[in-house]
């Protein structure tokens, strides 16, 4: 028999690629609930065409989280700082969904969590202190619950940290990782990667499991940025994580100490792992390949 599985956030990039590889998992398999503020969205249309079933919730009234649950043998379940940059609130929806999934009697929940940086490097980064404090109160109410940790986004050098063209024609990536190796993978992946965490319940209950689909300096991701788009050439940044932190956006603070994080105390992050749940999650050099268009049109 199927095994239903809500997944919050069906919509966005995490719970977008959980959904979509749920659906894909055959018969039988996963049935999918999929939550969303906005079932006419054509993400959302696109997800019950493809056979899930829309629901729509708030994280903000738990009152609307019952029902999204209520059957539920397991939940995907993410939050969103960037929503509102505003980390109690996001603690508060995470606590709200894991009451929520206790109450229903959900035999396994997967929660994209994060470290807790404040803790380990005395410095807040509330776009993953947030996240911690939830997968804390997770295990204290002793929810029957997997932790994955997700790298950043390939797709972020198509959008939020994409090439800025300099002076001289170049393009400079800037991710201000000084010389360190950072986790990267493509979202898409990670959603075969909870399905196979979703099949094998008794292995993987209790873990913790830090994806990535490669590990690079930020100069190798130059190089193959240049290898692949050429004549266009790529190079790393040499801006220090403390004036990205400086830099005046919204946000640039939070971002300048996860960079900080990211180099000083390596979080566990496994390429091995993750291909071990998933073979085929690809590394950033495929990527690249598969997106060259993608990646053009976002270049100035």
């Amino acid at each position: 028999m199927a095994k239903l599985i809500t997944v919050f956030g069906a919509t966005g990039r995490q719970g977008g690629g959980v959904a979509k590889a749920l659906l894909k998992s055959g018969r039988p398999g996963f049935k999918v609930r999929a939550v969303t503020r906005n079932a006419s969205s054509d993400k959302a249309k696109a997800l019950q065409a493809k056979g899930a079933q829309v629901v729509t919730t708030s994280l903000d009234d738990p009152s609307t989280l019952g029902p999204a649950l209520r059957g539920a043998h397991g939940v995907f379940a993410v939050t969103n700082y960037w929503e509102h940059m505003d980390k109690e609130r996001e603690i508060k929806q995470g606590k709200a969904i894991a009451d929520a999934a206790k109450a229903a009697g959900v035999l396994h929940v997967v929660f994209s969590g994060l470290e807790n940086v404040q803790k380990i490097a005395g410095f807040p980064c509330p776009v993953f202190d947030g996240k911690a404090e939830i997968e804390e109160y997770m295990t204290s109410i002793e929810l029957p619950v997997t932790f994955v940790r997700y790298p950043s986004y390939y797709e972020n050098f198509i959008g939020s940290l994409k090439p800025q063209k300099q002076d001289d024609g170049t393009y400079v990536l800037g991710i201000p990782m000084e010389g360190a190796a950072k986790d990267n993978a493509s979202p898409a992946d990670m959603g075969p990667a909870v399905r196979a965490i979703f099949n094998n319940r008794a292995e993987w209950l209790g873990r913790t499991v830090g994806f990535s689909g490669d590990r690079l300096t930020i100069q190798q991701h130059a190089e193959i940025l240049s290898k692949h788009l050429a004549p266009k050439v790529f190079k790393a940044t040499d801006m220090t994580a403390e004036a990205f932190a400086q830099l005046g956006f919204p946000g640039a603070d939070d971002l300048g100490n996860m960079f900080k994080f990211y180099r000083l105390h390596n979080p566990d992050r496994s390429v091995e792992l993750t291909r071990q749940l998933h073979p085929a999650a690809k590394s950033f050099d495929t990527w690249v390949a598969e997106n060259k268009e993608a990646l053009l049109n976002a270049l100035d």
